[in-house]
């Protein structure tokens, strides 16, 4: 029969295996835990970095557009531009009713 200070010294034994075998392992695994919380909060900061600076495609589509307009507007400058010298070198009897018609083969917005 099994004595109480039979069982106490079985309790004994026990804690010393534990301490010398599961509790390295679990201090092991908790350091290694760790490691890879810090590396998932370094990889949480790198990709709120990259969201931050990320282009959206509402953003891309605006500013397109807006140099679309941009463009429009300074073509339509220069195509007014070159139409008012075409017709200034033609009063002047500079340019032939045969240039003009060339020349105007190159508007960019034709005329109305």
């Amino acid at each position: 029969m099994i004595e109480e200070k039979d069982i106490q010294k079985i309790g004994e034994e026990m804690g010393k295996v534990i301490e010398q075998n599961i509790t390295p392992v679990l201090d092991e695994m908790r350091k290694d835990l760790d490691e890879v919380k810090t590396d998932l909060s370094e990889v949480k900061t790198d990709l709120n970095k990259v969201k931050m600076s990320m282009v959206t495609k509402s953003y891309l589509d605006d500013k397109l557009a807006d140099l679309e307009g941009n463009l429009v507007t300074k073509l339509r400058k220069e195509d007014e531009k070159m139409n008012r010298l075409i017709d200034v070198l033609h009063e002047k009897s500079v340019l032939s009713e045969q240039d003009v018609e060339q020349l105007k083969l190159f508007q960019i917005f034709p005329r109305t």
